[in-house]
């Protein structure tokens, strides 16, 4: 870490230490809000970006899957697996790249530097509170990955008094899934803890073997809050553990027709952050985070190509600091400006590929949101440093014109990069000379709200990306990747829900065009058009859904 960097961290504990208590009378009880798309908390409707939140019951309703689950329930959001239960779940967020979305747990980004993308097979919906999806880039708050969008799984968190729960579920393939909770919230203080455990012993995802591709996660999380002083001290913990089989090709027998043999491999994904905050002057509210991430995949298999033959394996660690300070400029006007810096190692051995690559990250974000009445305009803008890549800076503009009480009209434009994993840089087919991915994003947006119980969002984008980086042979089995390519994805997106009493019904399509503008052709793996529909009854006791 820097000298400034260093000194910053260390003002930010001497004040957060040091702040006055918050009165009572200065919370406000907001509903639903989101936090991601503006790093504030912030009321839905009065969201300018295109914003998803999926809260309690649509996540209740799909309990003991994993967050895939949920997710593939809304247009724009393609969900693949290649495999059986537990392998990975690619994400395709409006038509763009399966690396293209960061993901982030409780705020704290999961994305590893494998080349495996995140693991969104191993979230399971019982730890999960609810889930805020921004669609277009957000690198100007957040950084490399940001391109499609930003996906932010927030977990279940402890409230007021005595609370547990208890779930159990078994299905075909010996399937089960068992777990539960305790918390206790008393005042400024609570503390909850939850454990899951999903085993399935699963099926031949392969045509033609007879092999079974299990799996078994077994996943706890903690999470407690308190005050020292006038500190709010916070602390999060998630963790997943567990083993996968699968079949693939036997990398020891090239002789065609390529037998297929059994596979599994262990995991182990987890997530800390702790975190201070609170309010120096009446004005300026202040937050420091210290986080840490963890991915590991082991593979139990000796590969012959490692010298000396050993297993695969592919390790990320990922250590980060993120001082945030909002500023009330006036009753219109909220200021935030952070810090941010993260020290990541990712150490693998694949196919005979080994490599042990330390990587820094610092930068400086800003975001300036005005609430002039019938009109909302935020702009956001990050300076990022990155060891490898040098600077980049990267900004979004998001403008709200309500043309009454019930309608609104938005635009929005931003850009965003993604910097190259240490995988693609030094992996298989590696190029240590890669250079970031960026991209330019548009969107016109319309909601109209007919009644508090019926609601249309409309809205057109472009997303057009260049420099991709892209696997190009140089014979039958050598190659490199290279900055080739270029894409552009436009769409239109409609959204319709509606809530009778009980009954709630939510509709969402998509019409988009992901193109290769070099070879004019569709983007593999991207749906064209999507349609969703999803009819749920609740009450106080009792849920259901189709």
């Amino acid at each position: 870490m820097s000298r400034p960097l260093r000194c910053a961290v260390a003002a930010a504990f001497s004040i957060a230490f040091a702040i006055p208590a918050f009165a009572d009378d200065q919370a406000v009880q907001l509903g639903t809000v989101t936090t991601t798309a503006t790093r504030t908390p912030l009321i839905a409707d009065q969201q300018v970006a295109p914003v998803i939140v999926i809260g309690p019951e649509q996540i209740q309703l799909a309990q003991g899957q994993d967050v895939g689950a949920v997710l593939r329930q809304y247009a724009g959001l393609d969900i693949a697996q290649n495999g059986g239960p537990g392998q990975p779940e690619s994400l395709f967020l409006r038509g763009t790249n399966s690396f293209h979305t960061l993901v982030m747990i409780d705020g704290v980004r999961i994305d590893p530097a494998n080349g495996f993308g995140s693991a969104l097979q191993n979230i399971r919906l019982a730890d999960v509170e609810r889930i805020e999806i921004v669609k277009g880039p957000r690198a100007s708050l957040y950084g490399s990955d940001a391109i499609g969008g930003v996906i932010n799984i927030i977990t279940r968190k402890a409230g007021q008094g005595l609370a547990y729960d208890a779930h159990l579920g078994g299905g075909r393939y010996a399937s089960y899934d068992a777990g539960g909770g305790v918390s206790y919230g008393a005042g400024d203080s609570s503390l909850g803890l939850s454990a899951d455990d999903y085993h399935t012993s699963g099926f031949p995802a392969v045509a033609g073997t007879p092999y079974d591709s299990g799996n078994r996660d077994r996943s706890w999380k903690l999470n407690g809050r308190s005050k020292l002083g006038g500190a709010e001290l916070s602390l999060d913990h998630w963790q997943s553990k567990g083993d996968t089989q699968y079949t693939s090709f036997d990398p020891n027998d090239f002789t065609p027709p390529f037998a297929l043999i059994p596979f599994d491999e262990d995991f182990q994904d987890a997530v800390t952050d702790a975190g201070v905050s609170g309010q120096p002057l009446e004005a300026w509210r202040s937050a420091l985070h210290l986080s840490h991430m963890l991915d590991e995949i082991d593979q139990r298999q000796t590969d012959l190509f490692n010298l000396p033959p050993a297993p695969d394996f592919v390790h990320t660690q990922r250590n980060a600091v993120d001082w945030q300070n909002d500023l009330s400029v006036s009753d219109a006007q909220l200021l935030t400006l952070g810090l941010y810096t993260e020290a990541e190692h990712t150490a693998t051995e694949s196919f005979g590929t080994p490599y042990d690559e330390a990587h820094r990250v610092n930068a400086l974000y800003a975001e300036d949101d005005l609430d002039l009445s019938s009109q909302r305009l935020v702009l956001a803008g990050r300076e990022t440093h990155d060891q490898a890549f040098g600077n980049h800076f990267t900004w979004n503009v998001d403008y709200g014109y309500d043309l009454s009480a019930s309608s609104k009209l938005t635009a929005g434009a931003g850009t965003g990069f993604r910097a190259p994993t240490a995988a693609e840089r030094f992996g298989f087919a590696g190029n240590p000379d890669l250079q970031p991915e960026t991209s330019r994003n548009l969107e016109l947006g319309w909601r109209q709200k007919f009644d508090a119980d019926q609601e249309f969002d409309a809205s057109l984008f472009q997303n057009k990306l260049d420099d991709l980086i892209l696997f190009v042979p140089t014979g039958i089995f050598t190659g490199a990747l290279e900055n080739v390519g270029q894409a552009r994805v436009r769409g239109v997106e409609l959204s319709h829900s509606l809530t009778l009493e009980s009954w709630s019904w939510r509709t969402d399509v998509i019409f988009q065009d992901p193109r290769n503008l070099d070879t004019g052709a569709t983007l593999l793996r991207r749906a064209k058009r999507t349609l969703t529909t999803s009819l749920a009854w609740n009450n106080e006791a009792t849920s259901a859904g189709l």
